[in-house]
């Protein structure tokens, strides 16, 4: 990511039908300015996982040669309900590291939602670690709020195992160290939403939940509270694209903004 970024904290981008908030998915404030009175009924999510991952280690090490070097900022903590309780929704899907399923589960459980399934990403390749099992899968929990309905829309043969390739749009170019293919935050859009309809991620990262939003024709309401990630999650999108963002309240796009921005910090 930029070590100088463009956006700042508070900046809401607008991204064709898109929102990306740089805030705090913890706070009742920042939420609710995201969301702007749009209820979305689904969350797909990737929070930091509470493992504190760097993945620089493997070039260090001699054992990988990776752009995708970036840390996760909050990596310290698995435990997210703060942000589970204040999605005004009925469906979430989280993926999290498996070491921490419990932690995930009760922290869910205490938002109101109760576990359905378990989905489990089938990579392509495993990745090298410093256990003595390399990991090749991460988990998703799928949960529906008590009462609720799960808005299911997809077929019904559909098992919990999702073989899906690490390569193609999980790109080197956003340099972020835990980044899903897109295909990871797609399907459960397709299953549990119908086109047209708002899409929540409180834990943006580098933005595969919007693409995925954008290739599926749902809107997607993402949070992210680094301004570095926002920067890459801003131009993957424009990239992907070929549209520029726009920074809600002075109604000027991205590349504007970073020229002025550049401009000021070189006074």
């Amino acid at each position: 990511p930029p070590a100088a970024p463009v956006t700042r904290p508070g900046d809401l981008w607008l991204l064709g039908p898109h929102r990306l908030l740089c805030g705090d998915a913890t706070s009742a404030a920042d939420v609710a300015r995201l969301l702007d009175g749009t209820r979305p009924h689904l969350m797909i999510t990737d929070p930091p996982y509470g493992v504190n991952y760097d993945p620089e280690w493997r070039n260090e090490a001699g054992v990988s040669a990776t752009m995708r070097t970036g840390k996760v900022a909050n990596d310290d903590r698995a435990d997210w309900r703060e942000a589970w309780t204040l999605f005004p929704g009925d469906v979430a899907y989280v993926w999290h590291a498996g070491v921490h399923a419990r932690t995930v589960i009760e922290s869910l459980e205490a938002a109101g939602f109760a576990i359905r399934s378990q989905i489990v990403w089938a990579k392509s390749r495993f990745v090298l670690g410093r256990g003595d099992y390399h990991w090749q899968h991460e988990p998703a929990l799928y949960a529906v709020r008590k009462g609720a309905t799960g808005h299911w829309q997809g077929a019904r043969d559909q098992a919990t195992l999702w073989p899906i390739s690490t390569g193609g749009d999980e790109d080197a170019a956003t340099v972020h160290g835990t980044q899903k293919p897109v295909e990871c935050m797609r399907r459960p859009m397709l299953n549990n939403s119908a086109p047209g309809e708002a899409v929540y991620e409180p834990f943006c990262g580098s933005g595969s939940t919007i693409i995925a939003a954008e290739t599926s024709g749902r809107i997607c309401y993402a949070m992210e509270i680094d301004p570095r990630y926002v920067d890459v999650a801003v131009r993957r999108w424009q990239a992907f694209t070929g549209r520029a963002a726009v920074l809600s309240g002075e109604e000027r796009v991205f590349d504007d903004i970073a020229a002025a921005r550049s401009t000021q910090a070189a006074a």
